[in-house]
């Protein structure tokens, strides 16, 4: 599959994001146009959480396996 267009426009990276930090003020769902062999279908994404960047949070009742396999050998 590739993705074509965003929202009704030609998709780039750029037009993604624009779609997905407008979903923090609007209940539209974003719309994806997707290009698969010969067919071209159409999907609503019913998303309204804006941009979000996870990141990892240590678990200290954890083993720190991470360090470990980090260290230089």
């Amino acid at each position: 599959m590739k993705l074509v267009a965003v929202n009704g426009r030609r998709f780039s990276p750029e037009i993604l994001r624009d779609a997905v930090k407008a979903t923090k003020t609007s209940n539209s769902p974003i719309e994806l146009l997707v290009e698969n062999t010969d067919y071209y279908k159409t999907y609503k994404i019913d998303y309204h959480g804006g941009e979000k960047y996870p990141h990892l949070v240590r678990d200290e009742s954890k083993p720190d396996l991470l360090t470990d396999i980090l260290k230089a050998k």
